[in-house]
């Protein structure tokens, strides 16, 4: 247990070492003088010590047996942490061996909860021992094994008391698994032996015997778990990780509580991509054994892959303050807060190895490498030395030394470094790679080469060495001369294809396309000639050439997913988003697993509007590449441009935990929150984007965040500041005259405008912000002027230039229209009109604006008139159909709308008309069939499968509504929609369901007050009431945060720590000394308390619901694996660690639950199956016993036992 420590400062360090000094000390006197002084130290001091120091003091007094020894024995137990169990442990283990079990048992009553299973229990089985309770101790040991199977002691004990079982081959078996050394059992002729033979061909090589062996076993076709494992790990061995996984699953079907087992099976899973599983099966091994090093460290790992850095940060932190920590852990998990970009916590966790372990290679490595990531090169330059000071022959000192002198541009001394680096390790990658950049750095090309080549010659599938090498071997068959000087030397296509992929290399693009037109005659048929010509010209912006380029060689190549990719980006720079989207198809059904496909494919999307397919496509590249942010930066803008925020943001979030030096995701963040009117989030991004340069954007965004929080004095310092550095930027210019609108000043406002209107001469707003400044200051002449050239200056700039071109003057008069300038709108249709007198879209405009501007029966009538002249046009019978609803006549509606099909109109709007109308008049049965004829003509269209769900809710076929509203909300989710969901799962009495749909519908603004009260009324029928009567507030114009203060994720991160030291103190979460000992400020605590003790009443329990099967599930487990048996005495550590709740907030729902499930009323009629347990269950049987007899949850084992008997 002390091995290996690593100590939390200075001072606690050196008294390890004066410690160990004295104890090695071999004269006596100076020995026993030397442990007393440090003795002495501790037992009179008032502070808390590190549990190696007082485990190795009570194990030393122990030994020494002096007077009173076993005083200063629980002098020293209660010098320690109150988290800590290792020195009362280690207290009562020596009691218990010298037969002073009242003492020992003491020690153990005393500390409550251990947060080392595997030690508690070995600790219990050497007490009951010493009582000589053999039964007692093997299932303490047993427990033990579960922890940790590699601990000799236990098996020492279960062979000593234990015979039915061969221990030694148990152990051998186990050790031989972790790649450890072990005994050769005795040949007893056990079962045991017989695995242990198993393994022992497996893992001294003999494979395909290992095997033979393993399926003629009858154990193995009996499922006998220890052979399942053996199956499990010899499939790992081999790479195959889903025969692994399965294995193991049936393994731990058997054995429940097994955390090794557990543990083995996440890795199973993280070794085989599955994260969540992964992540999974360690959470439920946490809630059997919370302090276990191997589930701590396969959740770290987890969350890592998973891309959770923050979560792994919380899990490394916690870790590294436990006693459970050792010095590897130190050294790999420090690693992990370097690869993760966490630079400060990697810098602490350093320097406490180096409190321990002054000059520590793998510490100074680290602070080096802080320092650089600092610009403090000569600290780097410091640690790096100090590490090769103390490791004079370790590679990765020396690389680290080498790669500080290559920043300090010494590169002299860079490349001896790393000579000496390669020399101490030939086969260090760190140190060869190392060697490869210097080379690079200093042209040294031939030398570069050969390092590259001794990589690979290490690692074969070293893809980056590999890249370089490529490189490096064009660059060393041509020098950089003008390519004319070159073609001499070109023998053949291969020759010509060096020399142009040389010069791209070199961005000679201009050069490479003249090369490829010139010899077009002679190498133009090549395929990579056509490639390379093609991305020398996108280089160039020549993109439809280099379309043309990309199509011929896709002609020659048509398996290479990246021409087809490289034609894509062509396409698209070019404009032609159709052959874009193609091209990128073919990519991908070339080459699906490439991330950069997918994120081409979603932008083609995003262009064309397809953002259900857009976000798709980014969602398989996230899944592909966790660590690639720009896909997560597309999706929020996507999900924000549909007034998505909350998902936007989060989406946001994940991408700057894989890149968090990336300004532009914090500027993209800032946007977004100003746009969703979060503007303290907006002005917390910008006060960081301020400190780094910003552009005119950033600062004109951070000014409106400003003003949204009205802090128009700082909005107007930091706009002039950026003014008088910028006085025509119109960005800020637009901000500042904002800011003056805002602030009522209208002198500045008027001066503002006219500087805009400089700069943007056409510029409408500031046109009528000015316009409305004069009026205000009296200045009304100016004012009509400006609102005249307003209406006027589209028009007449059209009228000039596009005077006899009607289709202009149709779209402008759309525009006019569409900004309500009706007179303007009218005046331009008809001169189209006159150009084209048989247009349709004309006459179908003009009939609008008719329509518009109340002149209903004008419109009709215009419209009847051309109807005599084209009486099959089907869309003037729809704008016929469309004022006749406008006017209350649904029948003739109706009737205009089954002309427009009849003659020809076929789009899935008309059919929604219609089925409106009739759903409308109450014929169900001819509303379901055209808005199913909508769905059929455009599966993806959301207002008619929105219409089709509403009329087949009313008819109550809800498994139908059930499928046409989540296509509606997958196609364009909406408030409306949210609150059909929220109706069908009302009926279905599905109350999660509710729950999602509300969460859905808030996310939209506006929503009618109907839609509202159908949302209140479904939230009410399912028992969430606190979400609607918050809804209700809001009806009522209540505050959109009332009662719904957002919690923040650190918040709920440092809550996540808190139930879990909680839990395993076995303490309140506000216990005071509890919060004293997280070390964090109390703001947050109070924050994090509070968020806490917000436990929401849950309601009615609807039995049959998802929701209720996996809370149900839950309550069993904890249940199961909690301290405490008592259902009623749950609190929120145990729902939340023995519950394997995801988070904190389903662990408060858990809670709520269970509170709910003990009272809420029975269903009338008992399901069969708990009818049938009943009739085993007896009435006088607890809840709890019920729960574990029948492995069901606590509002089934309530229907069990109604149904008990006497």
């Amino acid at each position: 247990m002390s091995d290996g420590a690593v100590f939390g400062s200075m001072e606690q360090a050196q008294l390890w070492n004066d410690l160990l000094s004295a104890d090695s000390n071999k004269n006596n006197d100076k020995r026993i003088g030397g442990i007393k002084k440090v003795l002495d130290k501790v037992i009179l001091s008032d502070e808390k010590y590190d549990s190696p120091i007082l485990c190795k003091l009570i194990e030393i007094v122990a030994r020494e047996e002096a007077n009173g020894w076993q005083d200063d024995v629980r002098d020293l137990v209660s010098r320690a942490r109150s988290r800590d169990c290792h020195p009362a442990l280690t207290a009562a283990l020596v009691f218990a061996r010298k037969g002073l079990i009242t003492d020992a048992e003491t020690c153990i009553d005393q500390l409550g909860e251990a947060p080392d299973k595997c030690m508690f229990h070995l600790v219990k089985a050497q007490i009951e021992l010493a009582r000589e309770n053999d039964r007692e101790a093997i299932g303490h040991l047993n427990l033990a094994l579960c922890s940790d199977k590699t601990i000799h002691d236990i098996y020492v004990m279960l062979s000593r008391i234990d015979n039915r079982i061969n221990w030694e081959a148990v152990e051998a078996c186990e050790l031989m698994a972790a790649g450890m050394t072990f005994k050769e059992p005795a040949d007893d002729g056990s079962p045991e032996l017989s695995l242990y033979r198993i393994y022992r061909e497996w893992y001294r090589g003999s494979h395909e015997n290992a095997t033979r062996m393993l399926m003629g076993s009858s154990q193995f076709d009996e499922k006998v778990p220890a052979y399942c494992v053996l199956s499990a790990r010899m499939s790992r061995d081999e790479g195959d990780w889903h025969s692994a996984q399965m294995m193991l699953e049936e393994a731990s079907r058997s054995v429940e509580n097994d955390v090794s087992l557990l543990c083995e099976l996440g890795e199973a899973y993280l070794g085989g991509g599955n994260y969540d599983l992964a992540l999974a099966r360690f959470r439920n091994a946490e809630a059997f054994d919370i302090g276990n090093p191997k589930v701590v460290r396969g959740m770290i790992r987890a969350n890592m892959a998973l891309g959770k850095n923050n979560e792994a940060l919380q899990g490394i932190s916690e870790f590294l303050d436990s006693e459970m920590s050792t010095y590897d852990d130190y050294e790999e998990l420090t690693r992990y807060l370097l690869e993760m970009g966490f630079f400060t916590e990697a810098a602490e966790a350093a320097m406490k190895i180096i409190y321990t372990h002054p000059g520590d290679a793998t510490a100074c490595i680290v602070l080096s490498k802080v320092a650089i990531n600092e610009g403090n090169y000569r600290e780097a330059e410091k640690y790096a030395k100090d590490g090769v000071a103390s490791n004079k022959n370790n590679a990765e000192a020396l690389a680290q030394l080498a790669r500080v002198y290559m920043a300090l541009r010494r590169t002299s001394k860079a490349a001896s470094t790393a000579k000496k680096a390669v020399s101490a390790d030939r086969r260090s990658i760190v140190a060869l790679m190392t060697q490869v950049d210097i080379y690079r750095e200093t042209g040294d090309l031939d030398h570069a080469v050969e390092a590259c080549r001794a990589v690979l010659e290490v690692d074969p599938a070293n893809t980056q060495a590999a890249e370089i090498l490529a490189n490096l071997e064009m660059k060393g068959v041509f020098s950089d001369t003008a390519a004319s000087d070159e073609m001499p030397k070109v023998v053949g296509a291969e020759d010509f294809v060096r020399l142009i992929s040389t010069l791209m290399t070199e961005g000679k693009y201009t050069e490479v396309e003249k090369l490829c037109k010139d010899n077009d005659h002679k190498y133009g048929g090549d395929k990579d000639v056509r490639r390379i010509r093609g991305n020398a010209e996108f280089a160039l912006g020549e993109y439809l050439k280099a379309s043309a380029s990309f199509a011929s060689a896709a002609a020659l190549m048509k398996d290479d997913a990246e021409i087809w990719h490289s034609k894509g980006l062509a396409d698209e720079k070019f404009g032609d988003f159709d052959s874009a989207e193609e091209a990128y198809g073919k990519a991908i059904l070339l080459n699906m697993y490439n991330p950069a496909y997918w994120i081409s494919n979603g932008c083609i999307k995003e262009k064309k509007g397809d953002y259900v397919a857009a976000v798709k496509s980014f969602n398989r590249a996230i899944e592909l590449d966790p660590a690639s942010s720009y896909a997560l930066v597309r999706k929020a803008a996507i999900f924000a441009s549909n007034g998505m925020y909350s998902e936007a943001l989060n989406f946001l979030e994940l991408a700057e935990a894989t890149d968090s030096k990336n300004t532009n995701i914090q500027i993209v963040k800032m946007k977004i929150c100003l746009k969703a009117a979060r503007y303290t989030d907006a002005v917390y991004i910008g006060k960081k984007l301020m400190k780094k340069d910003p552009d005119a954007s950033t600062v004109a965004t951070y000014a409106r965040a400003n003003l949204g929080l009205k802090d128009y004095g700082l909005a107007k310092k930091v706009l002039e500041k950026a003014l008088a550095n910028d006085p025509d930027s119109y960005e800020l210019l637009t901000a500042y005259k904002d800011l003056a609108i805002q602030t009522a000043d209208t002198e500045t406002t008027v001066k503002v405008c006219n500087q805009i209107l400089k700069i943007e001469p056409l510029d409408r707003a500031a046109k009528k912000a000015l316009a409305d400044a004069l009026m205000r200051l009296g200045r009304s002449d100016e004012a009509n002027l400006i609102y005249a050239s307003i209406k006027t200056d589209a028009e007449a700039g059209t009228e000039n230039k596009e005077e006899d071109d009607p289709a202009a003057m149709f779209n402008i008069a759309k525009s006019m229209m569409e900004a309500g300038d009706l007179v303007s709108a009218a005046r331009l249709t008809d001169r189209a009109m006159k150009s084209d007198p048989d247009n349709i879209d004309y006459a179908l405009l003009r009939a609008t604006i008719y329509r518009k501007a109340g002149d209903k029966r004008v419109a009709d009538m215009f419209l009847s008139q051309y109807l005599e002249r084209n009486p099959t046009n089907g869309s003037v019978h729809e704008a016929i159909g469309d004022i006749r609803v406008a006017d209350g006549d649904l029948k003739g509606a109706a009737l205009a709308y089954g002309k427009a099909i009849q003659n020809g109109i076929r789009k899935p709007a008309i059919y929604v008309k219609l089925g409106n109308i009739q759903e409308r008049m109450g014929a169900y049965s001819n509303a379901v069939t055209n808005y199913t004829s909508a769905v059929m003509l455009d599966p993806h269209d959301a207002d008619a499968n929105r219409c089709l769900a509403y009329v087949q809710f009313k008819t109550k076929d809800y498994d139908s509504a059930m499928r046409s509203i989540q296509a509606s909300i997958t196609s364009e989710p909406s408030g409306e929609a949210y609150a059909i969901l929220a109706m069908i799962y009302q009926a279905k009495k599905d109350r999660a369901g509710v729950r999602d749909a509300y969460q859905g519908f808030l996310r939209f603004d506006n929503n009618s007050e109907e839609w509202v009260q159908a949302v209140i009324t479904a939230l009410n029928s399912v028992g969430l009431r606190t979400e609607a009567s918050l809804l209700k507030g809001r009806l009522a114009g209540g505050s959109d945060e009332e009662g719904a203060v957002e919690v923040s994720a650190d918040i709920k991160r440092y809550a996540e720590r808190i139930l879990r030291r909680a839990y395993r103190m076995g303490v309140e979460f506000n216990d005071p000394d509890l919060l004293d000992e997280m070390g964090s400020d109390q703001g947050m605590s109070q924050n994090a308390v509070s968020y806490l003790s917000d436990i929401p009443d849950y309601g009615e329990v609807l039995y049959g619901t998802n929701e209720y099967e996996h809370l149900e599930e839950l309550s069993y487990h904890t249940i199961l694996r909690a301290k405490n048996k008592d259902i009623e005495a749950v609190t929120l550590d145990t729902a939340y660690v023995a519950g394997s709740a995801k988070d904190v907030d389903e662990a408060k729902l858990l809670l709520a639950y269970i509170r709910a499930a003990t009272t809420s009323k029975l269903p009338r009629e008992i399901p069969e199956e708990f009818v049938k347990m009943g009739s085993s269950t007896k009435k006088t049987d607890s809840l709890e016993q019920v729960m574990l007899d029948n492995k069901i949850g606590v509002f089934s084992a309530r229907m069990v036992m109604s149904c008990a008997h006497e």
